[in-house]
């Protein structure tokens, strides 16, 4: 199984519209959205896309883990991010939201430490990786990383 990781960032008449926007830009603004919990199968290849670009019917039901940020105070920064690491017997990842890139990472890395606490048997490939998304508001503003598994 291929896992995509994606970013979008945008800007709306609305906080809705503006999230809407980021997922177009993440590529995955036409599909609906199966919110999963955050681990990895076994023997799945987790690749950085940037923006999804594969051809699947419009309202295809679409398992992803999501992160999403968004904000209506003009001039604010606002960052989300996943962080994700991998084991062979699977992986997890791990979402946050915060004012900054800097922040968000640290609370992904956090995140993504404990996650491997609690599977002490779990034999982990080293180090974490994070895929994170900033932007500063306009008027309304919106900040997502999305992990899309596949159709459900």
């Amino acid at each position: 199984m291929e896992i995509e990781v994606v970013t979008g960032t945008g800007e709306g008449a609305t906080s809705l519209s503006a999230f809407d926007a980021a997922l177009a830009d993440a590529g995955i603004h036409n599909y609906n959205l199966v919110t999963l919990s955050s681990v990895i199968p076994e023997g799945a290849v987790v690749s950085v896309e940037g923006t999804h670009d594969r051809e699947w019917d419009v309202g295809e039901l679409v398992s992803v883990v999501l992160s999403e940020n968004e904000s209506t105070v003009s001039g604010e920064t606002i960052a989300a991010g996943l962080g994700w690491a991998q084991a062979d017997e699977g992986g997890v990842f791990f979402e946050a939201t915060a004012e900054s890139r800097t922040n968000v990472e640290s609370l992904v890395t956090r995140g993504i430490e404990t996650a491997k606490t609690n599977r002490p048997d779990w034999n982990w490939e080293p180090g974490i990786e994070t895929e994170i998304a900033q932007h500063t508001v306009d008027q309304n503003g919106a900040a997502i990383v999305s992990a899309i598994y596949r159709p459900v």
